[in-house]
This record gives structure tokens, C-alpha cells and sequence, in this order.
């Protein structure tokens, strides 16, 4: 297989994840209550993880290319990692380990939150400006996963 053809390929696979990506997130913002912000996070970490092995394509030899189009396991898991980092990422906004001007404030969805591990998914970004910031910090997570890395060997070192 060309070059040109392997591109073809990965080309129209990364089209079809982009769209059950994309369809995801609309269902998920539809239904998915008071998992709606993780599961956006997740989505837009995918979404990252997606745009980043799109990026990186021009990077790849003749034969990296021809292998990876031949792999829809190639394609997926870089970008479900990317959502795995995203809600990593959340994680570190809901402890408050992570803050700052440049991130999102993350707080409760009211003063009944639960007292297990349910309070997780019973919280929000407080007004526009920190949605933005979450799904941008998220969509970062997927793009560039070393990101997310490196904050947590950041925060390793601090102890």
C-alpha cells in the first residue's frame, strides 16, 4: 500500500471516530443528568486524542503509515487515553490540586452532595468562563498527553 493510500485510509477511519465522537457528546448532553460534566470531559479529552494523531500523521515513515491504517485499534486507544487523561485532569480541578486563573473552578452541584464516592460526578465548572476552560484543559489532555503526565510528576515531586 502508498503512502497516499494509507493516508486514505486512516483519513476516512478518523472520520468515522470523529463523528461517533461528536454524536456522543450531543447524546451525552442530552441525557447523561449529573455525569453530563465528566462525560463532556472525557468526550473532549477523545476529541483531543483524535485532532493529536491527526496532527502527528505527517510525522510517520511510509510503513509507520501502511500499519496504522490497518488498525482501528491504533487510532481509538491513543484517543480514549486522551479521555482517560481529560477526567484525570478533572480530578486534580475538583481537589483543588490543580487552580489557578489559567484553570476552571470546579464546585458542588449544591449542599447535598454525597458524602461516597458519588460526589464525583455532583459537580460543576462555576459559570461560562470555566466551562470553557474545563473543555479546553480537557481537550489539551487528549491533544498533548504528556501534558497531563508531566502535572502529575510535577505534583510527585512537590511531596
Amino acid at each position: 500500500m502508498s503512502r497516499s493510500a494509507a493516508l486514505r485510509v486512516i483519513w476516512r477511519k478518523l472520520l468515522i471516530i470523529f463523528v461517533i465522537l461528536f454524536s456522543l457528546s450531543l447524546l451525552l448532553a442530552s441525557v447523561a443528568g449529573s455525569y453530563t460534566v465528566p462525560m463532556l470531559t472525557f468526550v473532549a479529552g477523545n476529541i483531543g486524542g483524535y485532532v493529536g494523531i491527526h496532527r502527528s500523521l505527517g510525522e510517520l515513515n511510509d510503513a509507520e503509515l501502511v500499519e496504522l491504517a490497518s488498525s482501528w485499534f491504533g487510532l481509538v486507544v491513543p484517543s480514549f487515553v486522551g479521555g482517560i487523561l481529560a477526567c484525570v485532569l478533572y480530578l486534580l480541578f475538583i481537589s483543588g490540586i490543580v487552580s489557578g486563573e489559567l484553570f476552571p473552578k470546579i464546585v458542588s452541584d449544591s449542599e447535598e452532595v454525597p458524602k461516597d464516592f458519588n460526589a464525583i460526578f455532583h459537580h460543576h465548572a462555576e459559570g461560562a468562563a470555566a466551562y470553557a476552560k474545563l473543555l479546553f484543559w480537557a481537550f489539551v489532555a487528549g491533544f498533548n498527553q504528556k501534558y497531563v503526565v508531566d502535572v502529575i510528576e510535577s505534583i510527585k515531586s512537590r511531596q
